[in-house]
């Protein structure tokens, strides 16, 4: 791996972003964005980056850190105030239009920058956003590494799961799993829904104990490296009715067409419509009501997304969930989730776990 190409190759093609603009320099306060783009992993700091300068701006905490981990950019030691520390940089290099992360500062940021920075402040609806959607070959390999982490953790819960549990407690059990197999914490609140709460999309895991004959929808994710990672299965306990075995089996049809359909060049709606449209004639169209995917990368959603309203071509190394559902008020849900990474000819999964029905 040679993590100082890719970030070196980043703060050219950000580049190429403010020369595109038409601004002198761009200045990035976002976690997510600044890591991204310099290897910096501190909380606090912010990026000035121009055609020919590369500046991270920090506070005394964060110096050693900053020049260990951005090798490609002069850190400089903020002074009690931060918009005032910039300043002075910003008039020595003569920077007149700044632009700014439209998307990600708040509004008295914003005032913020405007009183204190001696420049125009232009706002920029995507800078970092757009170039993480194509992950680099250490990317995928991290995601790949922490995928296999949440296979091992499905093994786990489906051997852990059983009448007279609380969701909370499977929760616990994955979130203590993947701490231990170096997580650095949960990719989100872990989703644990049994029974009729499988109806809920967002069910988080409660005091609720499962029980023999309903399905238990296990959605959850680890951070690995600082990078999400994403996946859903749903089982059953003992024997389920006729309607539970029906829907699964949709969903499941729904969902292995879906990843088969994922190449580069076809549009994200495209893809949807795979799902969609095998749970609409099936009859249970009205109850798939989100999109079929996300982005997945530094952040758990990302670009791009999967619905029937985007048009995104996928490109090799997008890496994307697929992930459709049914979801019947008062009797409960299905839905099953892959992180996939598009390569030149198709698709490769990420998670691996089986997708057909586990009966506990």
């Amino acid at each position: 791996m040679d993590q100082n190409k890719y970030l070196a190759e980043r703060l050219d093609n950000i580049r190429k972003l403010i020369k595109e603009e038409n601004i002198d320099a761009l200045v990035i306060s976002s976690t997510i964005n600044r890591r991204y783009l310099s290897g910096f992993r501190g909380t606090a700091g912010v990026l000035l980056i121009s055609a020919e300068k590369a500046l991270l701006v920090t506070d005394f905490r964060y110096v050693s850190q900053a020049e260990a981990q951005a090798s490609h950019f002069e850190v400089i030691r903020w002074q009690d105030d931060l918009y005032k520390s910039i300043a002075p940089l910003v008039e020595e290099n003569g920077w007149d239009k700044l632009g700014f992360e439209a998307g990600q500062v708040v509004y008295s940021t914003l005032e913020e920058m405007k009183e204190k920075l001696p420049a125009e402040m232009v706002p920029v609806k995507e800078t970092a956003e757009k170039l993480r959607i194509i992950k680099d070959v250490d990317e995928i390999s991290i995601m790949r590494i922490g995928a296999g982490v949440l296979d091992r953790a499905f093994t786990m819960i489906s051997n852990t799961a059983r009448s007279g549990i609380t969701e909370r407690e499977l929760a616990l059990e994955l979130e203590m799993f993947l701490l231990k197999e170096g997580a650095e914490e949960k990719s989100f609140r872990f989703i644990v829904a049994s029974g009729q709460r499988g109806a809920l999309p967002h069910g988080m895991a409660t005091e609720k104990e499962l029980k023999e004959g309903e399905m238990v929808t296990i959605d959850f994710g680890g951070i690995f490296d600082g990078y999400a990672t994403d996946m859903t299965r749903t089982i059953s306990l003992g024997k389920i009715n006729e309607q539970q075995k029906e829907i699964y089996d949709i969903v499941y049809k729904a969902q292995q067409d879906a990843a088969a359909a994922v190449k580069p060049g076809l549009p994200v709606n495209e893809v949807d419509a795979v799902a969609r449209n095998i749970i609409k004639d099936a009859g249970y169209g009205e109850y798939f009501g989100h999109g079929l995917g996300h982005g997945v990368g530094l952040e758990v959603h990302e670009q791009p997304t999967l619905n029937h309203l985007k048009t995104t071509e996928l490109e090799p190394g997008m890496v994307v969930t697929i992930e459709p559902g049914i979801y019947l008020p008062g009797q409960g849900g299905v839905r099953i989730e892959d992180m996939v990474v598009v390569t030149e000819s198709g698709a490769e999964s990420l998670t691996k776990s089986q997708r057909e029905l586990i009966k506990i």
